[in-house]
């Protein structure tokens, strides 16, 4: 593993790196608002605090301090941030993740306001900020809603199910970035294997009051200038090719070669604006029901990852956590991970793509029926991830559904599938370089990659239910209530996966599984046998591209992972490594 020339620890945006930036994390000042009266109070302009609450944890979960699980749907933080404004600066507030509408004032001045939980949230402060201290108030309102996306987080007052504690606020880092009026606000990669070249495809913010502005563009492998470009801004999105030449280093599973980029942004002959980036060099495309990566075959040894911690939740107790989890599974043998039900922290991904580990971007669901605000409300939210995590190499595909949840009569409902396909279409048209899986497990209608969920305890029922392409097809899976596709679709030759199976409950040395799949087993050696059978039985089926095993980790009462809640290993990571390279796939 080597770090990228851009890298800075803990730096929130790996792909679009400054040198200046402060971190918000820590402690602020808090208050539940359950009369939801902190405006009329005056809360805008500073607000007594009633508890002190650590940044980025939600209230609900110990490490924030609070630890209160209650649903409060309205919550205020502050925090007095120095700040020295500057001509021809502007001083932005980056939320990574806050749930679910969140509203900002700075000095009692109103920033703005956005809503989702799933995408980086931005607000100008500069023209409410006074040099020296600053009073930064931020509102956010949640409810138990199922119409909108909340992935696994419970909308009842206990978990119940595979859900667990909801998440209220800030939850990922917090932090400012000043940048100049002309500067680089996105940074996006087309790469081409064959021609060898890589676009760099830039939006530009500021550049219509600049005088003559130019973007510079150096791209470097191991410290080496390989290729520059030199373009002029004439809009906000702007574009600049380069040759990379001779022998292109293409990135892989396992061996993440990746290379370096730096942009600079001119206002005449004066740098307005410099950031560093990266990307990878590689290919994803289908082929005869295979998935190729760089033109070879894929086989996919993935495990389901939620990405939740015993104290923080859907939150990490530090950055290296991130790390740590990759270089766990590694170990044993998996070459990547499905991210379920999560749009998970860029900084996962960096490390993904480091080390070269398969990651698949799945949407959190919801979980009503649909009408036209939800609608729109579940696809800006999924457009918006897919262009801020497209340029990411260790993601292979995009989940935006999963086993029909929040689309539960797609099966022979045309309105709901027409919602589902727009979906598909609006994603394709986002990302044209990677496979779609429009409802992963079952009940697919237009999908690049055809998908099974099935959660029999049995290596030969796992065996004798999908030995044949048909059986995989099925209009009914074999002991199963569900099958391959909705009314009105077909088998079209698409690559065959099994994308969750296992699960099985297993608490370490002891018999009181909570919750799991089948009977829980009663110690390792039980566990081994099962699970060792379940993989074999999918590495014997010749068209099987690959597999996900549900799950890394235990989750709260789910406890059917590979590791406890604290990521201890249940079996030995050797073992499981020889179980899954057993027959060299």
């Amino acid at each position: 593993m080597q770090h990228t020339a851009s890298y800075k620890h803990n730096y929130p945006r790996p792909q679009l790196v400054r040198e200046g930036w402060t971190n918000l994390d820590g402690k602020w000042d808090f208050a539940f608002d359950f009369n939801k009266t902190g405006e009329s109070k005056g809360y805008t302009n500073g607000f007594k605090a009633q508890k002190q609450i650590t940044v980025p944890y939600a209230y609900q979960v110990p490490a924030s301090g609070i630890g209160d699980t209650a649903l409060c749907e309205q919550v205020w933080y502050q925090n007095e941030i120095e700040l020295s404004p500057e001509k021809g600066k502007r001083i932005m507030l980056r939320l990574e993740g806050c749930d679910y509408r969140t509203r900002v004032w700075i000095n009692g001045k109103f920033c703005g306001e956005d809503t989702g939980g799933y995408h980086r949230l931005s607000f100008d402060l500069t023209d409410g900020a006074k040099k020296g201290k600053n009073t930064l108030v931020i509102c956010v309102n949640d409810d138990y809603s199922t119409a909108k996306p909340r992935g696994k987080q419970r909308w009842k007052d206990k978990d119940f199910g595979c859900w667990y504690i909801d998440t209220t606020g800030i939850y990922k880092t917090a932090w400012l970035e000043t940048v100049s009026e002309l500067h680089i606000e996105k940074i996006a990669y087309d790469t081409d294997i064959r021609s060898k070249t890589v676009t760099v495809k830039t939006v530009v913010n500021g550049a219509e009051t600049a005088v003559s502005p130019k973007l510079k563009l150096t791209v470097k492998y191991g410290g080496k200038t390989v290729g520059t470009a030199e373009t002029a801004v004439g809009g906000e999105n702007v574009s600049a090719t380069v040759s990379l030449g001779g022998d292109v280093m293409l990135w892989n599973v396992g061996d993440a070669k990746l290379y370096d980029t730096e942009l600079e942004l001119y206002d005449g002959d004066t740098l307005a604006d410099s950031v560093k980036s990266y990307f990878g060099m590689r290919e994803i495309t289908i082929d005869g029901g295979r998935i190729l990566l760089n033109g070879k075959p894929l086989y996919q040894k993935l495990v389901l990852d939620q990405g939740y911690w015993t104290e923080g939740g859907l939150t990490p107790p530090n950055v290296e956590a991130f790390e740590d989890d990759i270089k766990l599974m590694l170990s044993m043998g998996f070459n990547g991970c499905r991210k379920h039900e999560k749009i998970e922290d860029e900084r996962f991904l960096y490390y993904a793509d480091i080390y070269g580990y398969i990651t698949w971007c799945e949407m959190p669901s919801m979980y009503e029926a649909l009408n036209d605000e939800s609608k729109a409300v579940f696809k800006r939210e999924w457009l918006i991830a897919v262009n801020e995590l497209g340029s990411h190499p260790c993601i292979l595909c995009w989940v935006p559904f999963n086993e029909s949840w929040g689309i539960e009569h797609i099966c022979t409902d045309k309105s709901v599938q027409d919602f589902v396909n727009d979906t598909y279409y609006a994603t394709k048209a986002a990302d044209s370089t990677r496979p779609v899986i429009t409802n992963d497990g079952w009940e697919h209608t237009v999908s690049d990659i055809l998908t099974i969920h099935h959660y029999t305890q049995s290596g030969d029922i796992m065996h004798a239910c999908f030995d044949e392409v048909q059986k995989c097809c099925a209009k009914k899976y074999a002991e199963h209530d569900r099958g391959a596709f909705s009314d009105g679709y077909e088998y079209k030759g698409q690559p065959i996966m099994i994308t969750e199976f296992g699960g099985t409950a297993f608490v370490k040395d002891a018999v009181d599984a909570k919750w799991g799949y089948g009977d829980g087993v009663k110690n390792t050696d039980e566990f081994i046998s099962r699970f060792g059978s379940l993989i074999d039985a999918i590495d014997r089926i010749p068209f099987m591209n690959g597999y996900c095993y549900t799950q890394l980790s235990d989750v709260y009462h789910e406890v059917n992972g590979l590791t406890d809640f604290a990521r201890n290993p249940k079996a030995s990571a050797d073992v499981i490594r020889s179980i899954l390279t057993k027959r060299g796939r």
